[in-house]
């Protein structure tokens, strides 16, 4: 029997026999028991008004079936203390016809913030979507819900694994003990001599890179570019154009296999700018380790589908959404949707 069940059954039971015996400690009895359960309905509709939920986070990062902390914020408009607030929470991704629910209770204080950490193992690499859609309270004796509907919402960027491809090349030297090359040390009270300019900072470009003294002075972000950055890094372009029919785990496979790709090619050289198409908008990503790694996969999880065809670029490779990885006009290698993270692991590839 359930705890309300149980409490009717007593104010029932405390009914017929003050009834029956019109006893005054039975009519007492009574009176204490009906007003207890008016004070419990009355402190439930109070707790959900006065308990309110949020993200302190719009964006947090995770990695593929790891388990992911995530934060949410409780905060109690009230002096008296909310006993355990059950949470909803609905988690999707982009183009996912179902949504997965998770629960968890939590706690919080009057007067104060309290942030509750749940967990969340992602299945996929790729933009899930957490959003909060109910705070379930109690009163003190856990016999009246009250429901509140929330639409709060967050996105965990989910990152796949860091795999790296391995990569032979029979044209580019080979650093000893496979490191990726280091430019030198670049002098923070100037630029050095090889210095070709300076442009406004991008997301992606390495912390040596930034001009601090000019920053400072400007109150904006600004990056040396160097006359050998070309020669210090590649180019992919990629073309996501069937990327609108494509579902979660399509996604994760072209993730991991895009992932396994920029970490071979980072054995090679210093960075690797990755060019794509955003709607209407071209956009650039400079890959060079893993601050980078992170704001790069999450500018193209924000990404939309290209508006029509993109046109391709010169660059010096290409990946595309059916997985076809090529240098220049020529293919380097087609991966299998069903057996990429084998490939990855067990293949060399020839570039």
């Amino acid at each position: 029997m359930t705890r309300q069940g149980t409490w009717l059954l007593l104010v029932a039971l405390t009914w017929y026999l003050a009834g029956m015996f019109r006893t005054l400690p039975l009519t007492v009895l009574l009176l204490s028991e009906l007003g207890l359960l008016v004070i419990m309905a009355a402190l439930s509709v109070y707790f959900r008004a006065a308990l309110d939920a949020s993200f302190p986070e719009e964006t947090t990062f995770g990695e593929k079936e790891l388990d992911c902390a995530c934060r949410l914020r409780l905060e109690v408009h009230g002096r008296l203390p909310v006993g355990r607030p059950r949470l909803t929470l609905g988690l999707s991704y982009r183009a996912q016809k179902r949504r997965s629910t998770q629960r968890f209770y939590g706690g919080a204080e009057p007067g104060r913030e309290t942030d509750v950490t749940f967990y969340v193992r992602p299945p996929y690499a790729g933009p899930l979507y957490i959003e909060l859609r109910q705070i379930l309270t109690w009163d003190y004796l856990f016999l009246f819900p009250a429901k509140r509907r929330k639409r709060e919402q967050m996105l965990l960027a989910v990152l796949p694994p860091p795999r790296e491809a391995r990569i032979h090349s029979r044209t580019l030297s080979e650093m000893s003990g496979g490191q990726a090359r280091e430019t030198a040390p670049v002098p923070l009270d100037g630029m050095s001599p090889e210095v070709r300019d300076l442009r406004e900072y991008r997301p992606g470009d390495s912390a040596r890179a930034i001009h601090w003294k000019l920053s400072a002075r400007t109150d904006q972000l600004w990056s040396r570019d160097y006359e050998d950055e070309k020669e210090e890094r590649f180019t992919l372009f990629l073309n996501l154009s069937d990327s609108a029919r494509m579902r979660p785990e399509q996604w994760d496979t072209f993730y991991e296999a895009l992932s396994a790709v920029l970490l071979g090619l980072l054995r090679h050289r210093h960075a690797v700018r990755v060019f794509w198409r955003d709607g209407a908008k071209d956009l650039q990503s400079d890959v060079s380790d893993a601050q980078s790694r992170q704001a790069f996969f999450l500018q193209l999880y924000l990404s939309e589908p290209p508006d029509g065809t993109p046109e391709p670029r010169l660059t010096d490779f290409a990946f595309d959404t059916k997985l076809l990885w090529t240098r220049g006009a020529q293919p380097v290698w087609q991966f299998d949707s069903a057996d990429a993270l084998r490939e990855i692991a067990e293949q060399t590839f020839i570039i």
